[in-house]
């Protein structure tokens, strides 16, 4: 099921040599330590709190952003038009990870997990309705993918006997 549903996922992206640059293959690599980060989350959750994971969830990522952001040694502050947005997105952040983790303490990561690739169909349907991007056979049919491989996937979960 994961294998088809990232076939959708190209089908959708449809990416070539010419679009392969240092982007694209950062992209790649987000989404490996992503999936890493579900794995490590789903076995956090059988030994520790959803307070505890996001905590620290939390922290780690306030060290790496400074780190980050002050790398060249000059850390440029937000303005104060952009603090409301920035505290919009801190907020979203945080209640995408709630909900992630609370999925993986209930579900199965085989479950849980590739709902995810429904985010690709869902940023072209965002794209379409907020900034009039085109939406084309390929973005259909890879949505179709997408959407038949979580199919098997839940479908085959809930026919395994324990």
């Amino acid at each position: 099921a994961a294998v088809i549903g990232f076939s959708g996922i190209l089908i959708v992206a449809r990416p070539s040599p010419e679009t392969v640059n240092a982007g694209t293959l950062a992209a790649a690599a987000a989404a490996i330590g992503f999936a890493g980060s579900i794995l490590a989350t789903k076995r956090l959750t059988r030994t520790e709190s959803l307070t505890c994971i996001l905590f620290w969830m939390t922290a780690t990522q306030i060290v790496f952003g400074l780190v980050c952001a002050g790398f060249d040694g000059d850390i440029a502050l937000p303005s104060p038009a952009s603090v409301p947005w920035l505290i919009v997105i801190g907020c979203a952040g945080l209640v995408a990870h709630v909900c992630l983790t609370t999925a993986l303490s209930i579900a199965p990561a085989t479950v849980a997990a590739p709902v995810d690739f429904l985010r690709l169909p869902l940023i072209a349907v965002i794209g379409l309705l907020l900034y009039g991007e085109a939406i084309d056979a390929f973005v259909l049919l890879g949505a179709a993918v997408i959407f038949g491989a979580n199919y098997l996937n839940l479908w085959v979960e809930t026919r395994k006997r324990y």
